[in-house]
């Protein structure tokens, strides 16, 4: 019978503060998308409403939607950053204490 070799990684401060970093920049992105989608919808609603007299309760889901996306990804970004502070500063600790 094969002999597992399979043995566990082992973690530390440096590596989730390098994962979270990476977790924040795409999420910063992500934000940035979302942004950029509401200023498109803007854009897109003034047109309507001036040139069709499309009135902007027509798009009142899409409205929340956006905001909530928005919301979800701010926040995402600010716990991400902030764990990624936190374990640099773990890390940092660890090495000046070796």
């Amino acid at each position: 019978m094969p002999k597992n070799t399979n043995t566990p990684k082992i973690y530390n401060d440096a590596d989730l503060a390098s994962m979270y970093g990476e977790s924040c920049e795409f999420t910063e992105w992500l934000s940035t998308l979302i942004a950029q989608v509401k200023k498109e919808t803007d854009q897109i609603k003034e047109k309507l409403s001036t040139h069709y007299n499309v009135d902007n309760c027509h798009f009142y889901t899409l409205d929340k939607l956006l905001a909530l996306s928005e919301f979800m990804a701010d926040e995402r970004v600010a716990t991400l950053e902030r764990l990624h502070q936190e374990h640099a500063q773990e890390w940092a600790a660890h090495k000046e204490g070796v």
